[in-house]
């Protein structure tokens, strides 16, 4: 017979954006000059054309920091510090990540899953996200013969 005693569960976020854009631009100049004489008159024609093209890339890279912290007294066996950083999501792409087989002290954590959705509205040269929610499960398996299942939904608005 196992007893356990939940103590404390909080979830941190943290989350930056940055946002970097790269701009190039290139002038081409080609001039042209055509040069004809007749009899005694010389008539000089010089044609000047300018490209400018200017190319603007904007990459945005969202860096999700996210602690899990929960305190499990399983016995003589304590779960602490659960912890999932630095989940990076580039160029704007939705990303589904998961960790397995993560491998504690006498505990075996198992099917973590972080799922993000995030929609965007976009706006000139940048992505800016709207409200959004994290959802975590979680689902805990022991070497002993007990289990214990968790779902938590962190909402939190980004401007």
């Amino acid at each position: 017979y196992v007893r356990s005693t939940y103590v404390r569960t909080y979830v941190r976020t943290y989350v930056r954006t940055y946002v970097r854009t790269y701009v190039r631009t290139y002038v081409r100049t080609y001039v042209r000059t055509y040069v004809r004489t007749y009899d005694v008159r010389t008539y000089v024609r010089t044609y000047v054309r300018t490209y400018v093209r200017t190319y603007v890339r904007t990459y945005v890279t969202t860096y999700v920091t996210l602690r899990y912290v929960r305190y499990v007294t399983l016995r003589y066996v304590t779960l602490r510090y659960v912890t999932l950083r630095y989940v990076t999501l580039r160029y704007v792409t939705l990303r589904y990540v998961t960790l397995r087989y993560v491998t504690l002290r006498y505990v075996t954590l198992r099917y973590v899953t972080y799922v993000r959705t995030v929609p965007y509205r976009t706006v000139p040269y940048r992505t800016v996200p709207v409200p959004y929610r994290y959802r975590y499960r979680y689902r805990y398996r022991y070497r002993y013969r007990y289990r214990y299942r968790t779902y938590v939904t962190y909402v939190r608005n980004v401007t």
